[in-house]
């Protein structure tokens, strides 16, 4: 199993009050289904935040853009090449107007592309081009965080030095009851982002504009 932390959320009402900019990809697992209450949560915590949600295709099985749409009052981006005026660098767009860009949940397919530099789509390419913190959320089926081949694609981007793994949360698999490591809660990750934005920058980069923390609920969906 790979080594990730877990930062604790800044709750003051001054953290409250920050704003940022945030792209936020879900990949195609069953915890993406519980997208939109994480996004009614950190609109009640984040209240400035604005949130633009990116989904993969698999993602698109699991929940719908259009309620997502509503939510954050932005359109749902497709992970594609093809928009509407046929041109427009998707990729860059996503690096160049956020201040962070969050994968929740981070899929294993999505994940491994990533640390193989994969450009196949536009969401990596903006993974990949991005000085912003880039968060990550994974999620494993049973056994698979065990495999000496995905420990392998978490160091390579740890390695990175904007990328921020979060420590999954243990829980149950909804296909076989068995126990696994599931997609940590979203305030994990905006802790994450914010403590990233209050590091030091690598060198040759500018520092994001992100604000700190989160009050959060009791107890929070996880599935596999």
């Amino acid at each position: 199993m790979p080594e990730f932390d877990t930062i604790e959320f800044d709750k003051s009402e001054e953290a409250r009050s920050g704003r940022a900019r945030l792209f936020l990809v879900a990949t195609g697992t069953l915890s993406t289904a519980h997208l939109p209450f994480w996004l009614n949560w950190l609109s009640s915590n984040r209240p400035h935040y604005e949130v633009t949600i990116g989904l993969t295709n698999s993602a698109r099985k699991f929940v719908s853009a259009p309620a997502l749409a509503a939510i954050t009052g932005s359109p749902v981006v497709g992970n594609t090449w093809d928009t509407a005026n046929g041109m427009q660098p998707v990729h860059t767009r996503i690096a160049a107007d956020h201040d962070g860009l969050l994968v929740f949940p981070a899929s294993v397919a999505f994940t491994s592309a990533l640390a193989a530099a994969s450009g196949a789509s536009p969401f990596h390419l903006a993974a990949l081009g991005t000085t912003a913190p880039v968060v990550l959320a994974p999620t494993f089926p049973p056994g698979v965080a065990a495999n000496p081949l995905v420990a392998d694609v978490f160091r390579r981007l740890g390695s990175v030095p904007n990328y921020h793994v979060v420590a999954p949360r243990k829980g149950t698999s909804r296909s076989t009851g068995a126990e696994t490591d599931v997609t940590a809660p979203l305030w994990d990750v905006i802790a994450a982002f914010e403590a990233a934005g209050r590091a030091p920058a690598p060198t040759g980069t500018s520092a994001p504009a992100a604000d700190t923390t989160v009050t959060a609920p009791a107890q929070a969906p996880v599935s596999t």
